[in-house]
């Protein structure tokens, strides 16, 4: 049996604390910078989901003067429709595309976004998902449409818009 010195024991701790206090750093913990980052990546990130589903929102709402808003000032959307730039056109196209007559909703119609991946990057970012459209037939629900997004998004006067949105035909 080994007798431990009081000097061993010393040792013992204070290489145990160096290891406990450098674990963090070692690991990116602990620098005020990294985690600042990775906060704002965070909020990014929210910001960007929340900018996804209002245009869910604000297309089935056929409320399309917001839902212009939701692209950069140099934004385009591009689908089956056609492609449009600025947001007075997308505006535009999409009140010309739906039956802004037709009681938004009132039939039970909606979108769906899923399988949302999101890559920041700054003041830019990516994003890819899917979408559903579901009417209502029978006061049963009926998928009428599926397809895909690809986004390119920008930080603009502090907000993320849409850059490019593509909805290639399904």
């Amino acid at each position: 049996m080994k007798i431990l010195t009081i000097a061993g024991v010393l040792a013992c701790g204070v290489a145990s604390g160096i290891v406990w206090l450098a674990a963090p750093l070692a690991f990116g913990k602990g620098n005020s910078a990294t985690l600042e980052a990775r906060v704002q990546q965070l909020e990014d990130r929210e910001e960007i989901e929340r900018l996804l589903m209002e245009y869910g929102v604000t297309l089935d709402s056929r409320n399309f003067a917001a839902y212009s808003q939701l692209f950069a000032a140099d934004g385009v959307w591009s689908g089956s429709i056609g492609t449009f730039k600025g947001q007075a056109a997308i505006k535009a196209a999409m009140e010309k595309a739906f039956d802004t007559a037709a009681a938004p909703n009132g039939n039970g119609s909606f979108h769906l976004l899923t399988n949302v991946i999101i890559d920041v990057q700054g003041d830019r970012a990516t994003a890819i998902s899917k979408w559903t459209f579901v009417n209502q037939v029978d006061k049963k629900p009926v998928i009428a449409l599926a397809g895909r997004y690809e986004d390119s998004l920008i930080r603009e006067n502090g907000h993320w818009r849409f850059l490019k949105r593509v909805a290639p035909a399904s």
